[in-house]
């Protein structure tokens, strides 16, 4: 699946290659400075490749001190290659110590027009859609609800022994191509971090046990229940709740028979 490493010094295209240098992905996002979107982990900017003018992005990860510099080489390169339909494939990564801080970057071989949450509720400062086609649009909504769950039939069954738990799962770690099709993004996030860091950071879309006792092990029923919640905000346009207290589905129910009158 992933491609073979390059030995240093190769002269072969920075573009073929796993391990990025840091000045090389400065350059191709021009000095980290079109941002795409943002999330607890760090930042995805855009980027064009030199050569090809292919459209990638670029996350920087934030400094943590609780990532051991080989062992995230050695997660992140289990990852590199990874290749479905519905993912976003990681096709290298950069991981270099400058004076007294490290920095991260993960390298994706796509780069988006827009993610669920911006499709489905516009960016944060619109609060309107940015989409040009209609988010209440059902054969629209069936298309990314299907393709996300070949993408997570992909991570949890089609791995052989080698599996992997999102963890995370969440609208704007959906990635919408030009025709639509969804990608499930950031798969890799779950090897690098802890269960309590995205536990903490990611409450709106993890069921209860998980976010009132870390100590639970992550497993698939905590992506499906993800994809619970997002099923539900893709079919009635209602943005997840992050309090307990507010999770009651009777609203939802409502809200989705009342979409269904409105497109009878």
């Amino acid at each position: 699946m992933a491609t073979e490493e390059k030995t240093e010094g190769s002269s072969s295209s920075p573009e073929l290659s796993k391990k990025f240098p840091f000045m090389f992905l400065e350059k191709i996002t021009n000095c980290f400075s079109q941002i795409f979107c943002k999330d607890p982990f760090g930042t995805v900017y855009k980027g064009t490749l030199p050569d090809s003018n292919k459209k990638i992005a670029v996350k920087k990860l934030e400094q943590s001190e609780e990532i051991p510099r080989d062992d995230f080489e050695n997660q992140v390169q289990s990852i590199v290659g990874l290749k479905h339909e519905n993912i976003v494939e990681l096709v290298g990564f950069c991981n270099e110590t400058h004076q007294n801080s490290t920095e991260r970057l993960l390298c994706y071989g796509f780069a988006p027009d827009e993610n669920l949450q911006q499709h489905l509720f516009g960016t944060e400062e619109t609060e309107d859609s940015s989409s040009t086609e209609p988010s209440n649009n059902w054969n629209t909504c069936f298309k990314i609800i299907k393709g996300i769950c070949q993408g997570l039939l992909f991570l949890h069954k089609q791995l052989d022994n080698n599996p992997i738990t999102h963890m995370d799962l969440n609208l704007k770690n959906i990635w919408l191509d030009k025709t639509m099709v969804p990608k499930i993004a950031n798969v890799e996030l779950s090897r690098i971090f802890s269960h309590e860091q995205i536990t903490k950071e990611s409450c709106g879309y993890m069921a209860p046990e998980y976010i009132n006792d870390t100590r639970n092990a992550m497993s698939f029923q905590t992506d499906i229940y993800s994809l619970g919640v997002m099923i539900i905000q893709i079919t009635t346009g209602e943005k997840s709740r992050g309090k307990m207290e507010d999770r009651a589905s009777r609203s939802y129910i409502d809200k989705y028979v009342e979409s269904g009158q409105q497109n009878t």
